[in-house]
């Protein structure tokens, strides 16, 4: 009997000891892991902000703002960050930076080349827009803080080594591999950033990381399929013919395109086809946007960053052509009362919301011969996803000199969309690049609406059996180390 109760009791210690050494050990690991905070941009689209604290240090990936106003949600205790890491300059991604300078912040904000020269004149704009909300000395502070590091160099700071990707989204837009330290361990996270349609004619192809313990991925289109695959040349020609055909019989076309990066994609598709004869080559060009003016001149600086197919398309200056006009809001406007061929008006903004957009409308809503041709999303409600809908009459507000004027009109002209220009990829490319990531533990899904969201995290459990999230905003979770990262 005592025995056998000595061998019992030998039995459960070391039962006891292999249970304490299993949920220790896990409970030591776990206080070194490393955690993430999601700050925007979960569940929704818009103010992208990702909070990370590994090894003592605290950083964020984007800081982007709601809406080009810049409101949204800042980081708590933001004099805690050690740093920034940016991946593009559009606003849902930067917004915030100066708001968040202001509230204590006064680190480097991490970015690739063509976003630290692409970003303050985002956030020029918004400051614009906004009145000046964020003072000027917090702005200066901001764009100061941008530094820069080249796609494909390992940087550091603090313990925390990151790498820059190419996304394909937009000149200078980045995926971020970023190696955590854990404790004697080390976390290897994937932030996606937007990931490009593969569509692009002015931005290399997407470069995908070739492994992760956990990714952190967008889902703008994770349950749109397009019937034109990857956009490219399909896409691009039917766009191209929409538009040289209503300039042959004699109408005028009106591109509402956002500033950044579409703008610069429709004037290098407009001059590819005219040179085709796709688009009357007498027909003229204006692009009226003093802000997709500055964005241009970067994309003509930075030559070197476009694609192989842009660089022999453009041996001399990128993004110039013969028919190009670069003018002034109010040049533009005259030549509605009087030219002398059939133009194309490429201005903003995207969504026909505000800028000249209503205004080249007003312009040309009578005449059925015109054109208007939506590139991108259209906001729920905005009167570019009205028009679309066949809405008549429809209410459009616009301002004329230092007047805001509203008018109720029926329009005449024709209003066809194409998706040729979306920057990001659908569901089928989304779910390619996770697939060609490598020992993914698990992914998690943000930036998307939470019905595509829904639709990428079913696609991918039943196409690879990885573990999917959805987190809500505000939700905190650790990243376990997996060994050999």
């Amino acid at each position: 009997m005592r025995a056998r109760a000595a061998a019992v009791a030998a039995v459960s210690t070391a039962a006891v000891l292999a249970l304490l050494l299993l949920f220790g050990g896990r409970g030591a690991r776990s206080a070194d892991a490393p955690r993430i905070e999601f700050r925007g941009a979960a569940r929704s689209v818009g103010g992208s902000c990702l909070v990370v604290t590994a090894g003592g240090v605290r950083f964020a990936v984007d800081c982007g703002s709601l809406g080009e106003e810049g409101g949204g949600e800042l980081p708590d205790l933001p004099d805690s960050l050690a740093f920034v890491i940016l991946t593009h300059a559009h606003t849902d991604h930067c917004g915030l930076l100066p708001r968040l300078f202001e509230a204590g912040f006064d680190g480097p904000v991490y970015c690739t080349r063509a976003t630290a020269r692409l970003a303050p004149i985002m956030l020029g704009m918004i400051r614009g827009i906004s009145g000046a909300s964020v003072a000027r000395a917090a702005f200066d502070r901001t764009i100061a803080g941008f530094s820069e590091v080249p796609f494909g160099r390992e940087a550091a700071h603090g313990g925390v080594r990151f790498r820059f990707r190419r996304a394909e989204h937009l000149l200078g837009a980045a995926s971020v591999e970023l190696w955590l330290p854990a404790g004697d361990d080390t976390v290897l996270l994937v932030v996606s950033g937007d990931i490009g349609g593969g569509n692009s004619l002015l931005v290399p192809p997407a470069e995908i990381p070739a492994r992760a313990d956990y990714v952190v991925m967008e889902s703008t289109y994770g349950g749109v399929v397009r019937a034109e695959a990857g956009g490219s040349a399909p896409g691009r020609e039917k766009f191209a013919r929409a538009v040289g055909e209503a300039l042959e019989a004699g109408g005028d076309v009106l591109i509402p395109a956002f500033t950044l990066g579409r703008t610069q994609e429709v004037m290098a598709v407009i001059d590819r086809y005219q040179r085709a004869g796709v688009i009357p080559p007498e027909s003229e060009v204006y692009v009226d946007s003093p802000t997709a003016h500055k964005i241009t001149a970067v994309y003509r600086t930075l030559r070197e960053e476009l694609s192989e197919e842009a660089r022999n398309m453009y041996p001399g200056e990128p993004l110039r052509f013969p028919s190009l006009r670069e003018v002034r809001s109010r040049t533009s406007m005259k030549v509605h009362d009087r030219r002398h061929v059939p133009a194309v008006f490429v201005t903003s903004s995207g969504d026909l919301s505000h800028a000249n957009s209503p205004r080249h409308l007003m312009r040309m809503f009578e005449d059925r011969g015109n054109l208007l041709c939506i590139i991108g999303w259209q906001p729920p409600g905005s009167l570019g996803a009205r028009l679309l809908a066949g809405e008549s009459p429809v209410l459009v507000r616009y301002r004329e000199g230092n007047e805001n004027l509203e008018e109720w009109i029926d329009p005449e002209l024709s209003v066809e969309s194409s998706a040729a220009f979306s920057g990001h990829a659908d569901a089928a490319g989304l779910l390619g690049w996770i697939s060609a990531v490598r020992g993914t533990r698990k992914v998690f899904l943000v930036h998307g609406e939470e019905r595509n969201a829904k639709a990428l995290a079913k696609s991918i459990r039943e196409a690879l059996g990885t573990d999917v999230e959805i987190p809500e905003r505000g939700a905190v979770r650790e990243l376990v180390p997996v060994r050999g990262s």
